[in-house]
């Protein structure tokens, strides 16, 4: 009996699969994979990295109606293996299936990736943008330079400063226990700024990466007194036209304008300077929570807010908030993870949207630790 050719869960693992299936496109093939699975981390049905749907996993997703984010439940097709899912994506999609024409017809990718759209295989109405700037990006045209994303340092979360004569350790035992080479003495009053922080509840210590390469170290917290971050370590160079640019390891500019360019910010450096503070909020969260999270929403400016259903004064229109979910987790999770450690504004909208709102009003933010509250707290219904 033959078996299936296996395919690795990379972009170059499923553009060969794709071009074993017989799409034109095989390189968008893998920006749909990109996309719809986040580079191959989450599926929708077992081993679906493409949001196809039929009688299969039942579960929440997300579809664009009227320009709007709605939380729905529906079934997706589940697929023994990697090169099953994209046999079926390629054999219904890509060429002629039914009554159909197949997206290989169209002359150029970007013109098939828009012709997807067209054919309603998704409802986001900038979905072949997103696909076309992968592509760039992971597979340019011949002659083409693939641009170089630069990554931004690890904002700072926060500073420590020691209150007692304290250590660095490079286990989470006592001190006595631990060679010369193992623990660092710091004085009283001794500061450090903090890019990463993970809790150890269990014995009052605390896993912390200290900037400016000074490695990671364990800390006893009842020694230390945490100094809440601003953000402004982190000022890169950002191209607001460029959907692909990161403003923090893990936000894309994107993700901060929902791919509209419409939402590009002006020139004002106060707009900018917002956006990035916020964008370090972002970050400071998806640091400390450790898994991928997804954005519904970021900067939302007149009239698109009014346009989308946004409240009147919505700090999504300042760039002052964001909307997510945990990828990979239950949101019931994160809410209660994040409402014990955010200090700002919290929206819980887990049920009928899907996302948990947050912002900066008042100065607040990711505070690490859980023993915190919102300034405000709303539901939405």
């Amino acid at each position: 009996m033959a078996t299936s050719k296996a395919y690795s869960n990379t972009w170059e693992g499923v553009q060969q699969a794709g071009k074993d299936a017989g799409a034109k496109y095989p390189e968008l093939v893998a920006a749909q994979w990109a996309l719809e699975s986040g580079h191959g981390k989450h599926t929708s049905g077992k081993n679906n990295y493409f949001g196809l749907k039929g009688a299969g996993t039942s579960r929440k997703t997300k579809e664009f109606i009227d320009r709007e984010v709605i939380s729905i439940t529906a079934e997706f097709v589940d697929f023994p293996d990697l090169g099953a899912c994209v046999r079926y994506l390629v054999s219904r999609w890509y060429k002629d299936w039914d009554s159909y024409e197949g997206v290989n017809r169209a002359a150029t990718r970007e013109d098939a990736a828009r012709e997807l759209v067209k054919q309603k295989y998704a409802t986001d109405p900038t979905y072949a943008e997103k696909l076309i700037k992968l592509m760039k990006y992971h597979a340019p045209a011949s002659g083409a330079v693939k641009p170089v994303v630069k990554a931004n340092p690890k904002p700072i979360l926060y500073r420590m400063e020691a209150v007692h004569v304290t250590w660095l350790k490079k286990e989470p035992v006592l001190a006595a226990e631990l060679g010369e080479k193992e623990k660092v003495l710091v004085p009283a009053g001794k500061g450090y700024a903090v890019v990463a922080y993970t809790e150890r509840a269990a014995d009052a210590h605390a896993q912390v990466e200290l900037a400016a390469g000074a490695g990671t170290w364990f800390v006893f917290e009842p020694h230390w007194r945490k100094v809440a971050g601003s953000g402004e370590s982190m000022r890169p160079e950002v191209d607001w036209s460029d959907f692909t640019c990161l403003v923090t390891p893990n936000l894309t500019v994107g993700e901060i304008l929902q791919w509209d360019k419409r939402r590009i910010p002006g020139p004002a450096a106060s707009v900018r300077a917002r956006l990035l503070r916020t964008a370090a909020a972002f970050q400071r969260v998806r640091e400390a929570w450790g898994r991928p999270l997804g954005v519904t929403s970021f900067y939302r400016p007149e009239p698109i807010n009014a346009q989308v259903g946004g409240a009147a004064r919505s700090r999504h229109v300042t760039g002052e908030a964001f909307d997510v979910y945990p990828v990979d987790r239950s949101i019931d999770s994160f809410y209660e993870w994040i409402r014990t450690r955010w200090t700002g504004g919290l929206g819980d909208g887990r049920e009928p949207r899907g996302f948990i709102h947050l912002d900066t009003r008042g100065g607040g933010g990711f505070v690490p630790g859980a023993g915190r509250r919102p300034a405000d707290e709303w539901w939405y219904s």
